[in-house]
Formats: C-alpha cells, structure tokens, sequence
C-alpha cells in the first residue's frame, strides 16, 4: 500500500486549487496522490468542445490563488484583457498549466484512475483503484465537482429517447437538428443554445422552466460605495433589506448589478445567520431569481437567444414538462393551459444534482452508507463545519476529511464559482498543512514522553 499524506479525488478545477496550494502551502517533505482519469483542469466545467462557451465572470476576477489575483490575466499575457469573459477551454489550459508542473515533483502523483471507495482506517483513509487498497492517506480531499443534472422528475421514456442529453457540458452539439426541447432557462441553457447557433443549427429550439426567466446580462457599472447591510432575521426581511438598498442605489445613480456585486463579499455571513428553515424557503422561492441576478451571462452568449428569438425559432414557456410519449412532450404552463410538440432533441439543462444525484457517484454513496459523511439538513449536498471537514452521520466532524465544491452548496451559499471555490481550496490547503506540522511536533514529543 503506497502511504501518502493527502489524496485529492478529483482533478478539475477544486482539485488542481487544492493542490496547487498544498505545493505552495504545505510542508516541504509532503506527499500527494490526486486521482483523475481524464486531463487535468477540465472537470465538467472547462472540458466544453465548444469555444464559443465562455466565462460568465471577468478575467481579472479567475486567478486560481486567492493572494496572488493576478495570475491568471498575467498567463493571458495579452491573449484577452482583464474585463474580457474568456473561452472555458482556455480557462481549463490555464488551469492545467498550473497543475501539471506539480506533479514533476517528487512528492506529487497524478493517479490517472478514479477513486473506486474510500474507507476509515485508523487515523486515516483507505483509497482503493479497481476494487484494490492501493493507497493510504492521512487526509483526503473530495473534489469530485458537479453532480450530474437532476433526472428523477423526467418521464423514463423521455431519459431512453435516443435524442435525450442527459448531461450537455461536454455533448458535441454540432450533430444535433431539427427542433430541441431545452428543460431549464438557466445558464446551461444559454450555452446550448450558443452551441447551436454555432453548429449552424437550423430548427427551431422550445425552453420550458418554472418562471420561463433568463439569467440577467453583464453591463459595465460603477462600483458601489457603501457597505450593503441586510437583514438575516429570515428569508423575507432579507429579500425586503435587499430590495431597500437597490431602491436606494438606483436613486443615487448605481445600476442594481452593483448592489449585488457589493454583496458578494457579505452573502457566505448572512447565509450562516440564517435558520436552516429559512434556508430552505429561500432556496424553494428566492434562489432562482437570486442566480438570474447573481450569475449573470456575457452579452455575447445572450446574443445567439436573441439571434433564435428575432428569427421566431425560439419559443420560451413558464411551466414544467408533465410527461413525453412517442416523442411527443406535453407541457403544463402556469396559465393553465398545455401544449404539445414534438421534439427530435430533448436537453436536460436544470442544473446541479441535489443530494439524490451526489449518491451516485459511487465513492460518495459508499461513504454515506457507511455513515463517514452525511447530507446536509436540506438534503442538498454533503454536511460540513466551518472549516470545510465532513461532517458523519454521527453529527461529529471527521478528522482528516476535508470537502470543496458543489457537494457542500447546502451548508455554503456559494460553492459553484472560481472565486469562492478558490478560497475554498486555499483554506483547506492551509488547514492540512497546519495539522501535519502538529503531526509532524507531536510524534517526537510522544515519543520522547514514552522512552
């Protein structure tokens, strides 16, 4: 069994951060097996084929080092300015160039294989590779990224339709025609439809969501001068305060996008104050116009929806999809009323899993049926302290056990960007390094105090 001291499951973005900071971070005599199958960098996020899917944050805001902000616009090195939204794909290049080096160290392994199950051993974790415990870590690291769409509402013959897409971050679109029934108005969708766009794609395109809403567009804007204080006694008095200051802003001449970039900073805090049940109702009624606001699209991915919507191939619904027969799809709208169309392409854009989908990932479903983590109280992702450890079924933190990414987006309000994910990675990175030089004190005196 190879020892190691930390092993990273995962190799897209969260993954590389953690590492990249464990090499900068961590003890000059660290150890690290990161465990990812395909190239590094890419994960679901920038492993896209197609160019035309871009950032949805500035450059200047995407180093992957919290300290070191301009990182990333220095590796441009001209290639795109600092307030450009780039390629995905050349975010993943960027991300695997400063990953790769790493592993030329001698400390540092690149096991290019998927972590099969991870188990408690001691005081540390097993990690075994086609069923075999190859390895043993002190601390592990689960940076396995997005879970797949959710498709548990989806009618069974809509999911073995041969034009259903399950899962579009990665799906050449290029081959797709006729007309598409996109499921979800988010960003996902707008990607999809720029693919399309792209691919020549001369059908017509149906998007069906709940409120039929897209996300908002990017627009130049002053900064905001004042400090956005909100109300967190519960989801409504924070919706009410939120409304306060945009009114006001506006009257003072600031476009509302500044308010809630000012809020950014703020949003972890105010989430933590609210009570899990008040989490839960404004993740049933306000997150959804919170993300459109939040999680803006360039104007140039918004532009290929505008291109389908002015040439009348682009039909938008607010309602849901009721069920799917022969190819046909009915959908019930908020009005009352249905309708029926016949889709060629069915695209699954409703975006990430919740806790049901995390479950099967294998590694995470054996983890949780052996009590090693647990869900969060909303059932969303996986449960966490403060510190970004997993939390087991006990209620009990798991020394060695560390979480980053969209597995913990139900105890942290933001857990899907770069710029939270990359804290993220730097505070786990930090918290490592620090228990291992504890370790790395306390052995000698042990073992002084037993001579």
């Amino acid at each position: 069994m190879i020892r190691v001291d930390v092993a990273v499951i995962g190799g897209g973005f969260s993954g590389c951060a953690v590492a990249a900071n464990l090499a900068k971070y961590g003890p000059p005599e660290l150890s690290l097996a990161l465990f990812e199958p395909d190239e590094l960098g890419r994960g679901a996020a920038y492993g896209t084929r197609h160019p035309e899917h871009l950032l949805n944050t500035r450059a200047r805001a995407m180093s992957l080092y919290i300290e070191d902000p301009d990182h990333f616009t220095r590796w441009l090195n001209g290639r795109a300015c600092p307030d450009d939204f780039v390629s995905r794909r050349l975010y993943g290049h960027y991300v695997g160039e400063v990953a790769r080096p790493l592993f030329a160290r001698g400390r540092f392994m690149h096991v290019h294989e998927a972590a099969a199950r991870i188990r408690r051993i001691g005081d540390g974790f097993s990690v075994q590779v086609r069923g075999e415990p190859t390895f043993y870590a002190t601390h592990v690291v689960l940076a396995t990224g997005n879970p797949s769409p959710n498709e548990e509402f989806l009618p069974l013959e809509l999911r073995l339709h041969p034009g259903y897409i399950g899962n579009p971050w990665r799906y050449n679109f290029g081959v797709v025609g006729g007309h598409v029934l996109i499921l979800g108005s988010g960003l996902t969708a707008l990607d999809v439809i720029g693919a399309l766009h792209a691919s020549r794609h001369r059908g017509r395109i149906t998007v069906v969501s709940r409120k039929g809403h897209y996300p908002e567009v990017h627009a130049d804007v002053l900064p905001y001068d004042l400090i956005v204080a909100l109300d967190a006694h519960d989801a409504r008095s924070l919706l009410r305060s939120l409304r306060r200051h945009v009114d006001t802003a506006q009257r003072r001449g600031f476009d509302w996008r500044s308010v809630i970039d000012a809020l950014r900073a703020e949003s972890e805090a105010l989430w933590r104050r609210l009570p899990v049940a008040e989490q839960r109702r404004f993740d049933r009624h306000l997150r959804s116009p919170w993300d459109r606001r939040r999680h803006r699209a360039p104007v140039a991915v918004n532009e290929a929806r505008e291109v389908y919507a002015a040439t009348g191939r682009l039909q938008t619904y607010a309602g849901r999809l009721r069920s799917f027969r022969n190819g046909e799809a009915t959908l019930s709208l908020k009005n009352g009323t249905k309708v029926r169309l016949h889709a060629d392409w069915i695209v699954n854009c409703t975006g990430v899993g919740r806790g049901s989908m995390l479950a099967q990932n294998a590694v995470i479903r054996t983890m949780l049926d052996e009590g090693i983590v647990a869900l969060d109280e909303q059932g969303v992702g996986l449960q966490v302290d403060a510190q970004l450890c997993a939390v087991g079924s006990d209620g009990a933190p798991v020394p060695g056990l560390w979480l980053v990414g969209a597995i913990v987006r139900g105890c942290r309000f933001e857990a899907t960007a770069v710029p939270e994910l990359r804290t993220m990675a730097h505070d786990i990175a930090i918290g490592i390094s620090a228990r291992l030089r504890d370790d790395a004190v306390s052995g000698p005196v042990l073992a002084e105090a037993c001579n």
